[in-house]
């Protein structure tokens, strides 16, 4: 392959620049939504209603999600959210955390902190073992607890929930909070922790985080490390954006990895550090972010085709919910 194109691939493929991209397109997303919304109460021209925001709406499409495997059906009203789950759960279960990764733009804000942090004081503060394990623990508790409160909903219930008319226009309440001087300053102070710290919500906090990352350790595919030809120069484990020790395994399985491809890139001896699928298939470098995002495009194309993504509710019945009045009460966040 010609240098030039070599390194044009190597630029598309950097993980910085696939998740700038998700990043830039739910910000988009969220500008349309805002749009749309406008539109409902009359106060622009009309947009169509993106369906992409509700990856913003864990709540209720986990309950949604656990209704369907219950026997309760695919919902047919806001389904885009129950693709999301099913394509992150997809990702993760292949491709080691990959939606963590390469996708999620929330993590892309807080590891964004973190290597701006890298750059200003030259590393992140790594706290002590002890309490960095803590911490991580905390988070499986976080997110055991979240899957079982919607795991435990009655189906009943549960269905009945995607037909409550907040659930709707839920994602407009979140995208329009975001302007909320508490929320502002919340985000800010998480950005200076991070900056410090790294990605503390990621790390610590996100229940979602600790779910794809459990379903992660499943993988088949993972950074493998030949003992034999590795000279020990520690810059796979120093790169690791998340602490793991990259450089004392035979088989990367730690649940934190998201398979970046930074230890890989950054080893300076040609093969000794490898991804593999299987143990067996070498992956190189930049063919596992064309897998996630492959991956996670197909199963969207999937959906798309086959009536399974896009929302049977009409336009005008968003409209008349938007402005009856449900967004200004104080509901709890889905």
């Amino acid at each position: 392959m010609p240098g030039p194109l070599l390194r044009v691939l190597d630029v598309i493929t950097s993980r910085w620049f696939v998740k700038g991209a998700f990043l830039a397109f739910f910000v988009w997303l969220a500008t349309r939504l805002l749009a749309f919304a406008a539109w409902a109460r009359g106060e622009g021209p009309f947009v169509p209603r993106p369906e992409a925001v509700a990856g913003i709406l864990p709540v209720g499409h986990f309950t949604s999600f656990f209704a369907w495997l219950k026997g309760g059906g695919w919902d047919t009203l806001l389904p885009a959210g129950l693709v999301i789950i099913v394509a992150a759960l997809a990702t993760s279960l292949v491709l080691k955390r990959g939606f963590c990764g390469w996708i999620c733009p929330v993590g892309t804000v807080w590891e964004a902190a973190a290597a701006l942090g890298r750059r200003l004081i030259g590393r992140n503060i790594r706290p002590p073992r002890w309490l960095d394990r803590t911490g991580m623990g905390l988070r499986y508790l976080i997110g055991l607890a979240f899957f079982a409160f919607v795991g435990m909903v009655s189906l009943a219930e549960a269905v009945g929930f995607r037909e409550f008319p907040y659930m709707w226009v839920a994602d407009i309440k979140i995208i329009e909070g975001f302007g909320n001087p508490a929320f502002i300053a919340v985000a800010l102070l998480t950005f200076v922790v991070s900056m410090l710290l790294g990605p503390v919500w990621c790390r610590y906090l996100c229940p979602l985080g600790a779910l794809y990352s459990a379903v992660g350790l499943a993988s088949p595919c993972a950074v493998e490390r030949d003992d034999e030809t590795c000279i020990e120069c520690g810059k796979c484990s120093k790169i690791c954006h998340a602490f793991v020790d990259v450089q004392r395994a035979v088989v990367v399985r730690a649940p934190e990895c998201d398979g970046c491809m930074d230890c890989v890139k950054v080893c300076p001896v040609d093969g000794s550090l490898k991804a593999k699928a299987v143990g067996r298939v070498r992956i190189a470098p930049w063919v596992w972010p064309l897998a996630v995002v492959g991956l996670w495009l197909g199963i969207y194309a999937v959906a798309k085709f086959t009536g399974n993504w896009d929302t049977t509710i009409p336009a005008d019945v968003f409209r008349q919910v938007i402005n009856s009045g449900l967004l200004e009460q104080t509901t709890p966040m889905f």
